[in-house]
């Protein structure tokens, strides 16, 4: 018993530890990214990398190889002196074992370890831009909760203020002041309010759901929403995104390659030993089995590549030109976008500066219409026109306000000023 206890304890302390009681958008996406299977790439490109550049350092390990080989030959080396006649025999045996070390590689493996640091580097970069797609998706799901929390909140202050003036109009009609047919739409209209209370709660669990898969953070609502857009309240256009990075990562691999092709056409210096055991030898007159060696001192130097090399300048500078464009239209599409953002930005905040004036004449003429109402000189649905027109003016403050948050969150992440 006491065991089941303590395994309930530790359950529910669990569970309250999971749930957050308070969140943002950036601890969101941070959370998101950590979650995300792509994130496990990056690992892997690191341990590719230090896998390959381990094989690449492997060309300056001397190089060993052994061979073996029997011959018969149809035919061989006689000689016949007067008094002496050697015949020498038709088989051959050789086994022999060769190493051959590297002195000057014209800067080959350099070449190659440089190569493969830019290659993974573009793989990285490429993982991040993949990530960031996330960030638009997160920053869809948190606004259309903070949405859905103020359409219920206002729905609440609607449930309310109607069950008060049920409440008022229960008198009225007792007293004969107001019709019976005024206390039944005053019914039915909250029995409305809250079938959309329960659909509006309805989306926020879906959505709340859907972003504690992502973040793989229990999310409820009981959650508390922060307001702060991604990367802060700030604007900023200062454009950092990672595809330019990949830009320059893709010109820098463009000129390592070049700089391939050229060590390439630089000559190759080794130095080699070999051990044979066999018969013959170099000294083919012996024709016993034994052990013999040699020693060399081998220049490589492939002259042909270098008639290339003026046509491998013109590819780089080619390949240049192409990434400079494709950079120059990215940036392009993307400052259009950031000031399509900027004047949504304006107008949203235009909008907000008028909405208190409008909260505060929608105010005073709901108060009007609810004491006309409970005086029996206004209809009930009239009074409901004008409390409507009221939360409707709060609610579009809310929402532009969210809104606001929405494109100061969208600045930010098409910037990418902010960094997760």
């Amino acid at each position: 018993m006491k065991y089941i206890f303590i395994t309930l304890s530790s359950l529910f302390l669990f569970i309250a530890y999971s749930q957050e009681t308070s969140v943002t958008i950036d601890s969101c996406i941070q959370w998101t990214k950590r979650n995300y299977p792509l994130i496990k790439q990056r690992e892997i490109y690191a341990s590719q990398e230090q896998v390959n550049l381990k094989s690449i350092n492997q060309n300056w390990l001397p190089k060993l190889s052994v061979q073996g080989q029997a011959t018969y030959n149809t035919e061989v080396v006689k000689f016949n002196f007067p008094g002496m006649n050697i015949n020498y025999p038709h088989d051959a045996y050789m086994v022999a074992l060769n190493l051959e070390q590297n002195l000057y590689d014209g800067g080959q493996v350099k070449s190659q370890k440089n190569v493969e640091k830019l290659s993974s580097q573009i793989n990285l970069q490429q993982n991040m831009i993949d990530l960031y797609r996330l960030v638009e998706q997160v920053n869809q799901l948190y606004s259309g909760i903070l949405l859905g929390k103020e359409n219920v909140k206002i729905l609440e202050l609607l449930e309310s203020d109607l069950q008060n003036r049920l409440i008022n109009m229960q008198v009225s009609v007792k007293n004969g002041l107001s019709l019976e047919s005024s206390l039944s739409e005053l019914e039915a209209e909250i029995l409305k309010v809250k079938q959309n209370i329960i659909e509006a709660d309805y989306s926020i669990k879906s959505m709340l759901e859907n972003l504690s898969y992502l973040t793989n953070h229990t999310l409820t609502l009981s959650t508390q929403f922060d307001y702060t857009s991604i990367g802060g309240n700030e604007a900023r256009i200062q454009i950092e995104r990672p595809e330019l990075k990949i830009f320059d990562l893709q010109s820098k691999m463009a000129e390592a390659r070049y700089a391939q092709t050229n060590v390439q056409a630089l000559p190759r210096l080794t130095i080699g030993a070999t051990g044979n055991y066999g018969r013959p030898g170099p000294n083919f007159i012996n024709q016993n089995l034994r052990f013999f060696g040699s020693a060399n001192l081998t220049l490589r130097w492939n002259i042909s590549s270098l008639y290339g090399l003026h046509h491998e300048k013109e590819k780089l500078n080619l390949n240049q030109n192409l990434i400079q464009i494709q950079k120059e239209a990215f940036l392009f599409g993307l400052k259009t976008t950031l000031n399509s953002h900027f004047s949504q930005l304006k107008a949203i905040e235009e909008m907000i500066a008028s909405d208190n004036a409008i909260i505060e004449k929608r105010e005073i003429v709901t108060k009007t219409a609810a004491a006309q109402m409970e005086n029996g000189k206004l209809t009930v649905v009239n009074y409901l026109i004008q409390l409507n027109a009221e939360l409707q003016a709060k609610l579009n403050k809310k929402v532009h306000e969210i809104k606001r948050m929405n494109v100061v969150s969208m600045i930010n992440a098409t910037s990418g000023s902010f960094k997760f």
